[in-house]
C-alpha cells in the first residue's frame, strides 16, 4: 500500500530507458539527481516566484503585461507534467494515450496564446482558473478522504508527514490562485502577488518532500503494460487503457516538433497582417522547454551531462529568462534572439560533429572492421543530420535576422517539426545506430 501511494505521489518515470545515448535520462544517486517530478514541481515554483514579484511591479504601472503569453506558458507546463509523467491538475493517472494526447492538446492552446497576443483572451484566463479550482478541490479531498491518505502519513514520523502537509498546503494556495485569476478583485491588489510568493514556497517544500522521499525510497522502472487484446477491442480501448510507450526524452522531441509546426503555420496569416504575432512569448516559451530539458536530463547544446549543482543553476536562470519573457513582453527580445539562436547552433553543430567524425573515423578504418547498418537506421541517421542542419540554420536566422528569406525561415520550421515529430515515432523503436 505504501509503495503504491508513493507512486502516486512522485510521479517519477517507470518507462525504460530512452533508445538514443545522447538522450538517455540521468539515474538518480545523489542530491543533485532531481526526478522529473521534482524539477517540474521547480519550474512551477519558479514561475510563481517570479510572477509574484513581477505583480507589484505591473500593479503599480511599471511594467507591460502579457497575460496571454502568461498563462498560455503555465498551460504549457502543465501539459509536460501530463506528458511525461501522466500527472494531470485533477490527479496522477498511467500515461495512456488519451492523457498523452490531451496533454498535446492543453500544450497547442498554450502555445497558441504564447504565440498571438489576443489568442482567445479573457479565455486562457478563465480556463487556467476553472483548471486551478477545481483540480485543487479534487486533490484536497483526494488526500483527505481517498483511503484515508493523509491520516495515514501524518502518522509516520519524517518526510510523509511533510509531505502531507505540502500536498494539503500546495492544493489549499492553487484553490486561492484560481479565485484570484477568475475573480481579480478576489484578493486586494497587493495580497494578489503575497499569494504567489506564498504558493511557490510550497511548491518548493513539495519538491523537497518528493525528492526525499525519492532519495530514501527509490524506485525501481517497469514496463508498460500491454494487454493481448488490444486487436479486438478498439480504439477506444487502445486509447483509454493502453499505456503510451513514450519516454521522457522522445516525449520532449515530439513536443518541439508540434510547437515548431504549430508556430510556421501561425506564422503565414500573422506575415500577412492578419494578426500580431509574440516575439517574446515565442521565444520564451522555447527556452523554458530548453531549461526544463537541462535540468531533467541534463541536455545542453554540447550533450548530455551528468547534473550538478552548477549545471542546475544555468537551467534555473534560463527558465527565468523565458518566463521574464512571456510575462513582461518588450524588454528582452533581442538579448533572447541571442541566447536562443547561440543555444540552437551549437546545438545543431555539436550534434552534426559527434555523427560526422564517427561516421568519416568508420569509412577510412579496413573493411573488416567497418560497421554495417541496417537500411531503418541509415534512415534514422540522414534524419538525425538533417535535424541538425535545419536546427544550424534556425540559429543562424536568430542571431542574424533577415539573412534567410522568410519564405524559407517558414519551411525551415515545417520541416524541422516533421522531421521531429518522424523521430520520436522511429525512436520508439529503433536505437540511434552512433
Amino acid at each position: 500500500m505504501f509503495t503504491k501511494e508513493r507512486n502516486e505521489q512522485t510521479g517519477a518515470p517507470t518507462l525504460p530507458p530512452p533508445p538514443l545515448n545522447n538522450l538517455q535520462g540521468p539515474v538518480l544517486d545523489n542530491p543533485s539527481d532531481l526526478t522529473l517530478a521534482t524539477v517540474i514541481l521547480i519550474v512551477f515554483g519558479i514561475f510563481m516566484l517570479l510572477f509574484g514579484l513581477l505583480m507589484f511591479l505591473i500593479q503599480a504601472g511599471l511594467l507591460p503585461f502579457n497575460p496571454d503569453s502568461t498563462f498560455g506558458l503555465l498551460l504549457v507546463l502543465l501539459s509536460i507534467q501530463m506528458i511525461t509523467l501522466g500527472k494531470t491538475p485533477f490527479g496522477t493517472f498511467r500515461r495512456t494515450w488519451i492523457v498523452i494526447i490531451l496533454g498535446f492538446s492543453t500544450a497547442i492552446i498554450g502555445t497558441g496564446a504564447c504565440f498571438i497576443p489576443g489568442f482567445l483572451a479573457g479565455i486562457i484566463p478563465q480556463l487556467v482558473g476553472c483548471i486551478m479550482i477545481s483540480g485543487g478541490v479534487m486533490l484536497f479531498f483526494n488526500l483527505l478522504f481517498s483511503e484515508g491518505r493523509a491520516r495515514q502519513w501524518i502518522r509516520i514520523p519524517g518526510v510523509l508527514q511533510h509531505l502531507t502537509v505540502a500536498c494539503g498546503f500546495v492544493y489549499l494556495t492553487v484553490i486561492l490562485f484560481g479565485f484570484v485569476v477568475l475573480f481579480p478583485r478576489f484578493l486586494p491588489d497587493i495580497f494578489t502577488g503575497l499569494l504567489m510568493l506564498v504558493m511557490s514556497a510550497g511548491l518548493f517544500y513539495l519538491a523537497w518532500c518528493i525528492q526525499t522521499l525519492s532519495l530514501q525510497y527509490p524506485m525501481k522502472e517497469r514496463d508498460p503494460e500491454t494487454s493481448e487484446d488490444k486487436g479486438t477491442s478498439g480504439i477506444v480501448w487502445f486509447l483509454l487503457h493502453h499505456e503510451a510507450s513514450l519516454s521522457v526524452p522522445v516525449s520532449f522531441i515530439l513536443l518541439l516538433g508540434i510547437i515548431f509546426i504549430e508556430c510556421a503555420i501561425i506564422l503565414i496569416p500573422s506575415g500577412k497582417g492578419y494578426y500580431l504575432f509574440s516575439r517574446d512569448g515565442q521565444f520564451g516559451l522555447l527556452m523554458v522547454i530548453m531549461a526544463v530539458q537541462v535540468l531533467a536530463l541534463g541536455k545542453t547544446p554540447f550533450g548530455v551531462y551528468k547534473r550538478s549543482w552548477f549545471l542546475i543553476c544555468i537551467g534555473i536562470l534560463i527558465a527565468l529568462l523565458g518566463m521574464y519573457s512571456c510575462i513582461v513582453p518588450g524588454l528582452l527580445g533581442g538579448r533572447m534572439l541571442l541566447i536562443l539562436g547561440f543555444w540552437n547552433l551549437l546545438t545543431g553543430s555539436t550534434g552534426l560533429t559527434k555523427i560526422v567524425i564517427p561516421v568519416l573515423q568508420s569509412h577510412r578504418s579496413s573493411p573488416n572492421t567497418q560497421v554495417s547498418l541496417s537500411k531503418s537506421k541509415k534512415k534514422l541517421l540522414w534524419i538525425v543530420i538533417i535535424l541538425h542542419l535545419l536546427t544550424i540554420g534556425f540559429g543562424m536566422n536568430l542571431i542574424l535576422p533577415g539573412i534567410i528569406p522568410s519564405i524559407v525561415v517558414l519551411a525551415n520550421l515545417f520541416i524541422l517539426g516533421f522531421l521531429m515529430i518522424h523521430l520520436a515515432s522511429m525512436l520508439r523503436t529503433i536505437p540511434l545506430p552512433l
